[in-house]
């Protein structure tokens, strides 16, 4: 259906001297669409291992996470039977995790506490990080303060650096971290004491919102959904073609009609999943998702659901609640503070809304003025976001990986010389 549509749109421009720049248009939006979404992991550095702490109310989880490349070097087991890979790494196990009882130690102000490990996972080659999940024992109340003694890979190895960072922390509002780095490691300073802080909701809540805020703006499902339901919001149909509304005020209410309904939609599935009442898979939620700005992006081109429009924003927003949930479950954040977590992050993703709105609505009345925005402006815009929600639907439903940067490079000509 898509290249069909493509192919429709190509005729039609070159029925009117727009197929080149048609195409060129749609070829570099669609490009830069795919740059700008495709999805990049931040990978671990060798000569640094990490200590990973998920601080909850009643306990404390973490993971170490090191690579073999440095482990086996370190210890001289490079080339040897010993030497530890993805491979053979069930057979070593029990001797990675021994070490580090031997060169780690986690305390409170009550003393040491006990780390339990919990069932170890991988990432990357051979030679790839190993994780290792644990949590922490003999914990009898909250504590202000943790004690870490950590000299992993230090005695053999005097340059490495090992890496506190707190993932999770609803006390400091403190959710998902994989990048901030509480506290550095070294040989010359291995005993180290880290503030768990004091139990301040305000805190909490503020980076709860915050995570609202920048959830909304870092999905970019849900920007591109919001976009398609914006771009035509300043438009009217009038014998069969897109022209610009009459006055601020229609274009306006059309605006916040949609932000409304997409609100209300989410807010109940959020509130629904969080509290355990309703649950779907999370590959139908995400390929639903997509699908919606696919549906969203075909009104634009062949504007079919008119007076219903408002009941498929208010259908495929509550498929978007089911993604925010799975955010809010991932992050561990729905263990805590329940009500006052929902309503944070509720909070958050409505002053997200709000400032996209904000910032795209008076651009697209403006470009509204201009007549290459009616046609062919928006309908490009439209080609592309529909290209790039089929990519993630066939991505998500099949669950596989398309190479979107390598495929923006093949559309644009010269670009890949």
């Amino acid at each position: 259906m898509t290249f069909a549509t493509l192919n429709l749109f190509r005729s039609h421009g070159a029925a009117n001297g727009l197929r080149l720049p048609f195409r060129l248009g749609v070829q570099f939006l669609l490009a830069a669409l795919c740059v700008l979404f495709a999805c990049e992991a931040a990978a671990h550095r060798q000569g640094e291992s990490y200590l990973y702490l998920q601080v909850y109310e009643d306990r404390i989880d973490g993971r170490f996470e090191v690579s073999l490349k440095d482990f086996n070097a370190a210890l001289g087991l490079t080339g040897t039977s010993r030497q530890i890979t993805r491979s053979n790494i069930e057979e070593h196990i029990a001797f990675l995790k021994q070490y580090y009882l031997q060169h780690v130690a986690i305390g409170d102000e009550q003393g040491p506490l006990t780390i339990r490990f919990k069932s170890h996972r991988m990432f990357g080659g051979e030679d790839g990080f190993v994780l290792l999940p644990f949590a922490l024992v003999g914990r009898e109340k909250a504590s202000n303060r943790l004690t870490i003694d950590y000299s992993v890979l230090f005695d053999a190895e005097p340059s490495h650096r090992g890496f506190l960072l707190i993932e999770h922390n609803w006390a400091t509002g403190t959710f998902a971290n994989e990048r901030g780095i509480s506290l550095v490691f070294s040989p010359d300073n291995r005993r180290q004491d880290w503030d768990v802080t004091s139990r301040d909701r305000l805190r909490g809540f503020i980076g709860v919102v915050r995570l609202g805020v920048e959830h909304i703006w870092m999905g970019k499902d849900h920007v591109m959904f919001l976009l398609a339901l914006l771009l035509p919001a300043v438009l009217k149909r009038a014998d069969g073609r897109w022209e610009r509304v009459a006055s601020f005020r229609p274009a306006m209410v059309n605006v916040l009609l949609i932000v409304s309904v997409f609100t209300i939609a989410h807010s109940v599935t959020l509130t629904l999943a969080a509290l355990g009442l309703v649950h779907l898979p999370g590959r139908l939620v995400e390929s639903a998702i997509a699908l919606s700005i696919a549906v969203a992006a075909a009104d634009i081109l062949f504007p079919i659901l008119h007076r219903w429009v408002l009941l498929v924003v208010f259908g495929f927003g509550l498929f978007h609640g089911f993604g925010f949930a799975g955010v809010l479950e991932e992050m561990g954040i729905l263990g805590e503070h329940l009500g006052l977590s929902l309503f944070a992050f509720n909070l958050g993703v409505e002053l997200g809304q709000v400032a996209i709105v904000a910032l795209v609505f008076p651009l697209l009345l403006f470009l509204s003025k201009l007549r290459a925005y009616r046609m062919p402006g928006v309908q490009v815009a439209a080609v592309a976001m529909i290209c790039v929600a089929a990519v993630w639907f066939y991505e998500r439903l099949f669950d596989v990986d398309v190479p979107m940067t390598e495929l923006a490079l093949k559309l644009v000509p010269g670009a890949g010389s």
